[in-house]
């Protein structure tokens, strides 16, 4: 980025750790913003409009003389996290080489779980961002942040992933451990054309109707052959040939470790395909569950796709300190990183299957996602409007970034938004609430995620 104009690469404020004595605290905490806030939780404050000349001002100085990040224009990847900032409906860019913000710009949508496991690595050359919205999946290009593709499903929740080699996109739809069983009524797992260079891209390919089971979240194996939904309302597991794209088998989801039932809702499959995480309510279904939900981690043996047994299961009498929503497996598939909001970061030892520690991230976090080189995880912090750096090999956050507003879903990319500086004024306004169009919504698990 060139400074000929008097801009720096990063403002010193996006950086929270630097200057530190101690490049690595021990606690994600120590490294908070100060100002944690529900931006939900009041109106539009006038006193915040105040401040918004400098801050426009500032912002449309630094977008005419800057490329926004990167630009996409060389051959040579750039490694690259793209944050979703639920409060503001902004995207926050931020270069994963040296853990700085590049820039924010106002997307007017947001996604929770955006499809973040495959097509992501630093080898990989898809650059779609698949973010899930309150009925169905939108496509934005990495390079101009426009919308290329939506997938319309008719369901409030939407759990997409992508295949491997990028060909198709995956959807669980209609899930959500807040829903109370309705009889006939219908939920479905979708398969959508994912290729930009198909005449079909975008398309939905292949459907399957589930019944009023909950399809609750979906993962895939590292050949793409299968998939894995969990049934929440079904207390099963369930596995998909991606092509042809059918039920192959259906497992019982255990036995639950409370009065209640199981309730399985989000899973991820290791990146070696031995083993599936599955995340577990505990409890019972409904807003207000009849038995509280506690919480459990399921490690099941998916050596045998079609055959998949569970191994072992982690619970509050093992050291769980609260019920996990997700989960993501480091890259040689020994350790698992769980979202437990309000606790922080869980750390499972696959090799051991023990719960090993808690990771302070300085707020409540619901998903995180692996940066391209997949060494570090980042795990957006909605409270602290932080982005929190867990490097996988010393299994310790080793860096805090300040993003937008209750920052939610996160996926990685090789290539960065060109230059806006329409989207980079809207973002600094957004962030002093001003909002602009509809404010789209995404699909949270809980009120924590501030959704909207």
């Amino acid at each position: 980025m060139s400074d000929d104009c008097g801009c720096g690469t990063a403002d010193a404020d996006s950086r929270s750790s630097e200057g530190s004595a101690d490049p690595r605290p021990a606690k994600g905490s120590d490294l908070a913003n100060d100002d944690r806030r529900n931006p939900f939780a009041e109106g539009v404050a006038r006193r915040r409009l105040l401040k918004s000349s400098g801050a426009v001002g500032a912002t449309a100085a630094l977008a005419g003389c800057s490329d926004g990040g990167g630009g996409g224009d060389g051959d040579d990847p750039e490694p690259t996290m793209f944050v979703f900032n639920n409060g503001d409906r902004t995207v926050s860019v931020i270069d994963t080489e040296s853990d700085e913000l590049l820039t924010s710009a106002f997307l007017g949508t947001t996604a929770s779980f955006p499809a973040n496991q495959y097509s992501t690595g630093i080898d990989a050359d898809h650059d779609v961002l698949w973010l899930n919205v309150s009925g169905g999946v939108r496509g934005v290009d990495q390079r101009t942040l426009e919308e290329v593709a939506y997938v319309e499903t008719g369901y409030g929740p939407n759990y997409p992933n992508v295949t491997p080699d990028g060909n198709h996109l995956l959807i669980a739809s209609g899930g959500t451990t807040g829903m109370a069983p309705e009889g006939d009524e219908n939920h479905a797992i979708f398969r959508v054309d994912a290729d930009r260079d198909s005449d079909a891209f975008g398309e939905v390919t292949a459907e399957i109707e589930t019944g009023y089971v909950g399809p609750c979240d979906m993962t895939l194996g590292p050949d793409g052959d299968y998939a894995f939904v969990v049934d929440v309302a079904d207390e099963a597991i369930r596995v998909l040939s991606v092509d042809p794209f059918e039920t192959v088998a259906r497992v019982d989801a255990g036995e639950p470790v409370t009065e209640g039932n199981v309730l399985p809702f989000m899973c991820t499959a290791a990146f070696d395909g031995e083993y599936l995480l599955v995340e577990n309510g505990e409890g019972t279904l409904g807003g207000e569950p009849e038995v509280a939900r506690e919480g459990s981690e399921s490690l099941w043996d998916i050596a045998d796709p079609e055959n998949p047994e569970e191994v072992g299961k982690i619970t509050r009498d093992d050291g769980l300190p609260g019920a996990p929503i997700t989960s993501e497996v480091s890259p040689d598939s020994e350790a698992a990183y769980l979202l437990i909001p309000g606790e922080g970061v869980g750390v499972i030892d696959l090799e051991s299957f023990e719960y090993e520690a808690t990771l302070d991230v300085g707020g409540s976090s619901i998903s995180a996602s692996w940066g391209p080189n997949r060494e570090k995880l980042y795990v957006p912090v909605q409270d602290a409007n932080q982005v929190a750096v867990i490097e996988h090999a010393s299994r310790e956050v080793i860096e805090t970034i300040g993003v937008g507003e209750a920052p939610t879903g996160a996926a990685a990319g090789t290539v960065r938004p060109e230059g806006d500086a329409v989207a980079q004024v809207q973002a600094s306004l957004a962030s002093l609430g001003i909002a602009f169009g509809e404010m789209e919504a995404s699909w949270c698990m809980d009120d924590h995620c501030y959704c909207g």
